[in-house]
């Protein structure tokens, strides 16, 4: 039997964060922090911050941009990456009632169909008044969120049928909890400003991003790995049953592992699946807990500036069966060969049309923007499939994910990650949440 400190599952960015911050750790004295093993059912690191090259065309696992707002996440990304980063400035943009307008739709409705910005103007102002004399009660679903902060215009123009296709059902079975720091939130004057043209670049988490020069995404998980010593991390090898009350792990290689503390970022509920002896409780919280499957396309084209220089295009209107497009190349343009552009296309949770009806209806849809000439110029065309997408966050998610969090906490396992912990969550959020897990192992302040 194997005997660790720290059982590492899962090696994507909350395992590689949680294993380089254990390892500086260790280097500087605390033992504990040494004594660590990461295990990875894949034949190489990343988990989905991942890149894939076909035909010198580069792309990741959907748009994976990364902000950072911790200092310390700052400074890991500097460590680890020196000068091969490159600061980006979002270019996004909206496309809706047949035209192209800025993101966030709430906040930029200037060049929309003069009917359609009087609705969404006359609606918020309604909103914020009914706001001011008190006449709201608590929203009591995202639908209802969006109508007392954005009024029926805006909700019903852009919130609801973008937010229908993403999550894959209405907007009634979601709260709207989730939405605190992803969702902009402009005041009734941001609102009229954007009408009139007046732009703020600014608004929202996004506003800029910092990707690699080369390499795409997977070349920051490489600069973590090359961080972390190749005897504590085993490959094509997963845990297949966990006993929380002896604290040992089954792999699938045959090891037995003892461990002291867990740092996990399985999904959730597929890491509950190998407990043994799970109480009722826990059981039926597990059963509660839903996500998406995320469908995508990568695209490449023998044409440059695709989307011309927008790096991810929203489209909410329900006609279409995909909800965001993005250029790769169009943030960094080493991510395609020279001349030609790298693309993502994500699938509505709910779309029930064929890959071969969606490829044909995205290239409709570049071809009606110019963005795509002859079929001839599509040089990759593939359909990509992630078992775990959003999760759902519905009348049951707050009080059954804490229920599985609760017991998985008590038994010295730390649920972590986009995944893990069941969460709507960027890379940063990942990394932050592996760099307190080091941290408390050791007691030390973040």
């Amino acid at each position: 039997m194997l005997k660790v400190h720290t059982l590492i599952l899962g090696g994507g960015l909350t395992g590689l964060s949680g294993a380089y911050f254990l390892e500086q750790q260790a280097r500087q004295g605390h033992a504990k922090s040494g004594d660590w093993l990461l295990v990875e059912r894949e034949a190489r690191l990343g988990g989905l911050t991942r890149t894939e090259v076909i035909n010198g065309y580069h792309f990741d696992h959907t748009g994976h941009w990364l902000h950072l707002r911790h200092p310390q996440m700052q400074q890991f990304v500097q460590d680890v990456m020196g000068d091969a980063m490159v600061r980006v400035h979002r270019q996004s943009r909206i496309w809706s009632h047949g035209v192209l307008t800025q993101f966030p739709f709430q906040q930029n409705l200037h060049g929309l169909p003069l009917d359609v910005v009087h609705e969404c103007v006359q609606a918020a102002i309604d909103a914020a008044l009914a706001q001011a004399r008190g006449e709201l009660q608590p929203p009591t679903d995202f639908r209802d969120f969006c109508m007392q902060r954005f009024g029926r215009g805006i909700t019903e123009r852009f919130m609801v049928p973008y937010n229908t296709k993403l999550w894959g059902c209405p907007p009634e079975e979601i709260t709207p909890d989730w939405c605190a720091r992803f969702l902009p939130k402009p005041n009734l004057s941001q609102i009229v400003a954007g009408a009139l043209g007046i732009v703020d670049d600014q608004a929202g988490y996004n506003a800029s991003f910092v990707y690699p020069r080369q390499g795409g995404i997977e070349s920051f998980a490489k600069g973590i790995i090359a961080h972390l010593p190749a005897e504590k991390i085993r490959l094509n090898t997963q845990p297949v049953a966990i006993d929380l009350a002896a604290r040992t792990a089954e792999l699938s290689d045959g090891t037995v592992v003892a461990w002291q503390e867990i740092l996990s970022s399985v999904p959730l509920p597929d890491l509950l699946g190998l407990t043994k002896d799970l109480p009722d409780l826990v059981q039926t919280a597990r059963s509660e807990l839903r996500c998406t499957s995320l469908r995508y396309l990568s695209v490449g084209i023998a044409r440059e500036k695709v989307l011309d220089s927008i790096q991810w295009l929203y489209v909410p209107e329900p006609k279409y069966p995909f909800y965001r497009l993005g250029s790769f190349s169009n943030a960094v343009p080493s991510l395609a060969p020279p001349g030609k552009s790298s693309l993502y296309v994500e699938v509505a949770a709910g779309a029930t049309q064929s890959d071969d009806e969606v490829k044909a209806s995205v290239r409709q849809f570049l071809r009606e923007h110019d963005w795509l000439g002859d079929d001839a110029e599509v040089e990759v065309e593939e359909v990509r499939h992630i078992a775990y997408g959003y999760v759902v966050f519905d009348r049951n998610y707050f009080g059954a994910r804490q229920t599985c969090l609760d017991y998985l906490q008590a038994c010295k396992v730390a649920s972590l990650g986009r995944y893990g912990g069941w969460v709507y969550a960027s890379m940063e959020d990942a990394m932050w949440e592996g760099y307190g897990f080091a941290k408390n192992i050791e007691g030390l302040p973040l």
